[in-house]
């Protein structure tokens, strides 16, 4: 077997029919690890003939797919997340490779879709994501988000022409609760690192991360959407901050339950 594509899945019903679909012909097999969606993911997947699936309790991102990998046939992994299609160009490019293999891994061109627009401005873009490698070769990461896909020692990337669209968030509420999620997730990781609460580093960063996105990487002509953009993505390392502090003071503050007839103290 050439081309196994895996995902990793959980209440992934949005837009997981359109991932497949674009998977059809393309991946000789879908191997898709859930871990215990409760809307109809289960029911869209099987409904595609090429798919074999598997049900796992989420140990972690990069943990996940790893296991997932280990589950696959094919020589070649194509590594996609539930809310990303491949465009048509990019099925081609993937078809013309499996005549011929040139190189072990392949990186191609992930383009954000954001509140119904492409995105091809800002810290988002461009998005280049090694996806498609040799299953002797590449192995994914295990931080508690974010993770990365590590390759071995000289590994050779290849170019695939075509894009990977990203549905990411319908909502700004959406893209803020994702990243307080994820700021929440690298505070907890710290914590358990021993790592302190830095104020300055988490707002130097925010202002440089704001300003990159919106004004270096021409984040403004998007309008709303470039603000948001910066906006949200900036507020990560404050977030993190915030509950990484809090982490630390609930394990030191003592064990008494404030009175609801209790006052706050004023901001004067």
């Amino acid at each position: 077997m050439e081309l196994s594509a895996v995902l990793i899945t959980y209440n992934a019903e949005r837009h997981l029919r359109r991932t497949l679909e674009a998977l059809q012909g393309v991946a000789d097999e879908i191997v898709i690890v859930d871990s215990g969606s409760t809307d109809r993911t289960k029911e869209i997947a099987l409904s595609f003939p090429q798919v074999r699936w598997y049900e796992r309790p989420f140990a972690g991102y990069g943990a996940q797919k790893n296991y997932a990998n280990t589950l696959a046939q094919g020589t070649y992994i194509l590594s996609v997340d539930a809310d990303e299609v491949l465009s048509p160009e990019l099925r081609q490019a993937i078809l013309r490779e499996k005549k011929h293999w040139r190189a072990k891994a392949y990186r191609m061109l992930r383009v954000a879709v954001y509140c119904g627009a492409f995105i091809r401005a800002s810290d988002w873009y461009p998005d280049w994501k090694v996806r498609l490698f040799h299953r002797e070769v590449g192995r994914w990461s295990e931080d508690p988000v974010h993770e990365k896909l590590l390759l071995s020692p000289g590994t050779q990337v290849q170019t695939l022409h075509g894009e990977m669209w990203h549905y990411t968030y319908d909502t700004p509420e959406e893209n803020l609760l994702r990243t307080s999620k994820y700021a929440r997730l690298h505070a907890e990781a710290l914590y358990r690192s021993g790592a302190r609460v830095r104020w300055g580093r988490a707002f130097l960063k925010s202002g440089a991360r704001f300003l990159k996105s919106l004004l270096l990487k021409g984040g403004w002509r998007l309008g709303w959407r470039g603000v948001s953009i910066a906006f949200i993505g900036a507020s990560f390392y404050v977030l993190r901050e915030i509950y990484l502090a809090h982490l630390w003071y609930r394990n030191k503050a003592p064990s008494v339950v404030p009175s609801p007839h209790d006052t706050l103290p004023s901001g004067d």
